[in-house]
């Protein structure tokens, strides 16, 4: 993010920029109460101070041994910068004792006297904020900022500050952590920040800082994309506020959170092109109703005309003439069908079908579904009967949508079958469910076609066959089902028993009253 902030000081620093940097490193640990954060955002100042690759500070035992966890780093890239280098190491000690030991890696030709002249407030509050460390360390010492600031890391939220008069941004490491990143590899500077900000999204991200860094606004917030070390972009929610400004009005400092916001992004993402889809639906069966309805007006007129010219018997019909009004019946039948179950199911997809749920006895139900068929059955040569059927099996449905589902199932057997073959429904009980068969002995259906099968409009290359169908039936009978409770699924008959298919209702079992 940019800003008309205080130019950041060059890499020949002053003594009094040398002195603010020591000053507020103190500072910041007086105010936060936490050594590791101020040595943290020592080594960043260093690094830009003294415009090197690197510096770390480390701590040290009485022996001169590593302090395990006491090593303070930072590091900034430096593309295309290969020249000599030399390792400057200083004593750091804290009231005389020694506490451990700063690096910085200098160039070949640098004076180190007046570098170590020039850095001593630095060093001194090094030595200072080592012995704080590791008389924090040896108390075992928690204080509630801290633990405050270890639960809010749980929860996925991560705290940063940014000194824009220098750029460095205070703990840039956690945000990197929640991204994937190892300390020190994404720089220390809010420009280093931003190079993992999707491009797409920076400029918002700097609308939202710049009106807030205007006083528009009482606080930053914005929503972006940042690159993770994975490759992948992840969602960051991230606020602040100014807390320090200069003469001018200008910010110096700021102050904020990170959270990582993937998931609420996903659902929120998930819950709009929900109500986006429902919005399509509610608006799909308005118009499908108001079509239905302009539709079957004068598909009724056509019917009854064609009705009156077969009962005619002033003018009796020839027999050519009647065969061609039966075909005209046959045909308005077929599609105010279709105009029906169009609308069935639209109703059912956006959950406004009516459905009375209540105890229905299987066997008499099927029964009155064989009986509506047969004349239909004797038609097509089809042998049409039932296997074994429960006499007290009772499930939960609508017994007017279940009659509708049968139906439709055993239409399709007899409708797809061959001279000769059989539809058979039977039933059993399987748990808490009663489980309905239809089966057929008819042309079958391929393994890897039974996922496209519920899907409306599909006929599965049966479009150029003899057999009238809208693709809609199976469709609407699985969308019926599911709507009561229950599961329709399709299965081939085994190998042993030919070609053929079972379509299996599943549906809540009501066990009878002791």
């Amino acid at each position: 993010m940019s800003t008309d902030r205080p130019a950041p000081q060059p890499a020949e620093t002053t003594e009094s920029a040398v002195w603010a940097e020591a000053n507020a490193a103190l500072l910041d640990r007086l105010r936060r109460g936490d050594s590791t954060h101020a040595l943290q955002r020592l080594t960043r100042a260093c690094v830009h101070l003294l415009g090197n690759r690197g510096c770390h500070i480390e701590a040290l035992d009485e022996g001169g041994q590593p302090v395990p966890g006491g090593l303070f780093e930072a590091s900034r890239e430096r593309p295309g910068d290969s020249a000599p280098a030399q390792h400057w190491q200083a004593a750091l000690t804290h009231h005389g004792i020694p506490v451990g030991q700063f690096t910085a890696e200098l160039p070949a030709d640098a004076d180190t006297q007046v570098v170590a002249l020039r850095l001593l407030p630095l060093l001194e509050a090094a030595g200072a904020l080592l012995g704080s460390w590791l008389a924090e360390r040896d108390g075992a010492r928690s204080d509630a900022l801290s633990l405050a600031r270890a639960a809010m890391r749980e929860g996925g939220t991560f705290v940063w500050e940014w000194d824009l008069a220098t750029d460095s941004l205070g703990d840039i490491d956690e945000g990197g952590v929640m991204l994937g990143y190892p300390p020190n590899a994404i720089g220390h500077t809010q420009a280093d920040w931003d190079l993992l900000i999707h491009p797409e999204d920076f400029d918002g991200v700097e609308a939202a800082y710049q009106a807030h860094a205007r006083g528009e606004t009482e606080s930053f917030r914005a929503v972006y994309r940042a690159k993770a070390a994975d490759g992948s972009w992840r969602w960051i929610e991230e606020r602040g506020r100014v807390v320090e400004r200069d003469a001018q009005g200008r910010p110096t400092r700021m102050f904020g959170t990170q959270t990582d916001a993937t998931v609420q992004h996903a659902l929120e993402q998930a819950q709009q092109d929900q109500l986006t889809a429902e919005a399509a639906n509610a608006a799909k069966t308005q118009f499908l109703s108001r079509v239905s309805h302009e539709l079957r007006t004068p598909l009724n007129a056509v019917l009854g005309f064609s009705q009156l010219l077969e009962i005619d018997s002033q003018e009796p019909l020839t027999a050519g003439q009647r065969r061609r009004v039966n075909l005209i019946h046959q045909a308005g039948d077929y599609l105010l069908a279709m105009i029906g179950d169009l609308l069935d199911l639209s109703l059912v997809e956006s959950g406004r079908l009516p459905m009375q749920v209540e105890p229905v006895p299987l066997p008499a139900l099927a029964h009155d579904c064989l009986d509506l068929l047969r004349g239909q059955a004797v038609d097509a040569e089809v042998l049409l009967g039932e296997g074994t059927l429960p006499a007290g099996l009772v499930l939960r449905a609508d017994p007017m949508r279940l009659k509708q589902v049968l139906i439709n199932l055993l239409t399709n057997g007899i409708k797809y079958n061959r001279a000769g073959g059989r539809v058979e429904v039977s039933a059993r009980i399987e748990g808490e469910h009663g489980v309905i068969d239809i089966r057929d002995t008819g042309i079958g259906l391929p393994e890897d076609q039974l996922d496209k099968l519920f899907l409306p409009f599909q006929r599965l290359g049966r479009e150029a066959g003899t057999v009238q169908g809208s693709g809609l039936g199976l469709a609407l009978s699985h969308a019926l089902v599911q709507a009561m409770g229950g599961q329709l699924t399709a299965h081939p008959l085994p190998a042993a028993e030919g070609p053929g298919t079972v379509f299996r209702v599943s549906l809540p079992f009501v066990p009878p009253a002791v």
